[in-house]
């Protein structure tokens, strides 16, 4: 691209880069190299809302030209040539070098007077407080326009101030400080005086001002809207003055070194106005004003205020908890993914429940006369059947490309890592079977997802136990279905007969046909399903592969 930057006017420059032209305030930009890169900036609009800067190839500029060197020094001329230079009328000026001490040559000045303003640019920021030195007239402290004395940051790279000298304070006072600090007009509506570094709350509002009272932790409505700490030396009752929202607040003697460390978090504490550095729990409220970063024994305390409330527990954005009453608990509703509350009774769905939330001697009664199923006594590293019963293991035909579902109870949490079938009788060279397990659907009460499969058990060769290992199928107590799939029309395997399932499904037909003890899924021979379906009936009378689990 093509660029050009030229001398518009007495105030302005004129960026041009080849598309569009962008113009800039000569006093608020600056110009330097790097490599072979001239970096322009813009520091500030007139309104000091942002900055703006080009990086361009000094061999992309069509004006002016030149080595690196030669356009830098030519863009400078034109950028130390605003308000008509040394004119009549013009704002003194000049370039700052150093860092923190500041020195800076500005023609026709001689002595400090009271009310001189001068435009100083700094290349480089200050990191503590500064001072600066015009023409070797010695080195006057730089102080905030109405803040003190200036602290880190605020001076930025780049950025150009109006200092101007103060004889009272004997110093310059700087227009154009970075925003390190948020200050808020405010009137004390408190009944007493506020000092400086009380921790404040927003009681209301006059006319264009915010009104504020002294803030405690012992209440939500002396906590929940701290907003800062009074930054004036001191505010009477219904009389204006400045708060600090955010920023380093300075001059405290509210922070001895007998009590308080640098980098101690300050916060509300239990009486109004005051501060704490241990934190706060309930029935108080957690409020965070800031950290020290200066404790002192006198006057010199320093912190930097940034407040943080903190929450009642019904104000987080994911719990219910408006109207508690007496001995509620807090649970979780996964169905809107929130946190409500509820008494025990609710939340277990039973009405009959004590009131209170403690079991009575008859709940314990009750509760200890209850007799649970026996497969909840079944212990670790053994193979179980679904079965209820110890009754003899028969033997049932295999039915080629016929997927059958049998349920089963699982009454404890429990991980699988094996299943297994007996081949009674052997099928036919290369025959094989799939055993699996799968989820139930609660609103049908019939296999759903496919939990598990085995893999191809072979049923030719020798009768015997077929056991697939190094399963890891974790099963939290419920309904579950195992499935048993085989591609052999002759052999047999073991069952048991469906008297010995549990009775789950029921029927809605004629009761002389029985009850559905178990489900079968027509499909060619295959991997097990993923989902089962089409699922047709198996009534009672008939026997069930017996599938052995192992946990």
């Amino acid at each position: 691209m093509s660029y050009y930057l030229t001398d518009y006017s007495a105030t302005e420059v004129e960026l041009n880069d080849g598309i569009r032209s962008y113009y800039y305030k000569k006093c608020y930009c600056s110009v330097e190299l790097q490599g072979e890169y001239i970096v322009f900036t813009s520091h500030r609009v007139e309104n000091n809302a942002y900055r703006q800067s080009w990086t361009i190839a000094y061999t992309d500029f069509t004006s002016p030209t030149g080595s690196a060197a030669a356009v830098l020094a030519a863009i400078q001329t034109i950028i130390d040539s605003y308000a008509g230079g040394s004119g009549t009328g013009s704002i003194p000026h000049g370039t700052a070098s150093g860092t923190d001490t500041y020195v800076v040559s500005i023609t026709g000045v001689t002595s400090y007077n009271d009310g001189d303003a001068y435009l100083v640019r700094f290349p480089i920021g200050n990191t503590t407080g500064a001072t600066l030195n015009i023409n070797s007239l010695g080195a006057r402290d730089l102080y905030r326009n109405n803040d003190g004395p200036l602290i880190g940051g605020d001076i930025e790279d780049g950025g150009e101030m109006l200092v101007v000298y103060n004889t009272t304070i004997t110093g310059f006072q700087c227009i154009g400080t970075s925003p390190n600090t948020i200050l808020a007009y405010v009137t004390n509506a408190d009944s007493v005086t506020i000092t400086k570094g009380q921790p404040v709350y927003a009681f209301g509002g006059t006319g264009d001002r915010m009104t504020v009272k002294r803030a405690n932790n012992s209440s939500d409505a002396t906590s929940a809207q701290t907003v800062g700490l009074v930054f004036s030396t001191s505010i009477a009752a219904n009389q204006k003055g400045f708060i600090m929202l955010q920023g380093l607040l300075d001059g405290l003697s509210t922070l001895p070194t007998s009590t308080w460390n640098d980098g101690d978090p300050v916060f509300l504490g239990a009486t109004a106005g005051s501060i704490t550095n241990v934190k706060p729990y309930a029935p108080n409220h957690l409020v965070y004003l800031g950290f020290v970063t200066t404790a002192s024994p006198g006057a010199a305390g320093r912190m930097y205020v940034r407040v943080q409330n903190g929450y009642e527990l019904d104000e987080l954005h994911d719990v219910q908890a408006q109207s508690p009453t007496n001995r509620d608990v807090l649970y979780y509703d996964g169905t809107v993914t929130q946190w409500k509350t509820a008494s025990i009774a609710t939340i277990a769905g039973n009405a009959s429940a004590s009131s209170t939330g403690v079991l009575t001697s008859t709940d314990w009664s009750t509760f200890n006369g209850k007799v649970t199923s026996p497969w909840a006594f079944r212990l670790s590293g053994r193979f179980y059947t679904p079965s209820t019963n110890a009754l003899a293991i028969g033997s049932l035909p295999n039915v080629a490309n016929s997927v059958r579902y049998s349920p089963v109870i699982i009454e404890r949490d429990i991980t699988i890592t094996q299943l297994g079938i007996s081949v009674v009788t052997i099928a036919g060279v290369g025959n094989t079977a799939r055993v699996g397990i799968y989820s139930n659907n609660p609103a049908t009460n019939q296999p759903s997802s496919r939990l598990v499969d085995s893999g191809t058990i072979a049923l030719d060769g020798a009768t015997g136990q077929r056991i697939v290992t190094s399963l890891s199928v974790t099963l939290t107590k419920g309904l579950y279905w195992f499935a048993y799939f085989s591609n052999a029309a002759t052999g047999t395997v073991a069952s048991i007969a469906n008297l010995n399932l549990p009775d789950v499904i029921g029927t809605t037909g004629t009761l002389n046909n029985g009850l559905i003890t178990g489900y079968s899924q027509s499909l060619t021979y295959t991997n097990l399903p993923a989902t089962a379906s089409g699922l047709g009936n198996i009534f009672s009378g008939a026997s069930s592969y017996c599938i052995y689990y192992y946990y």
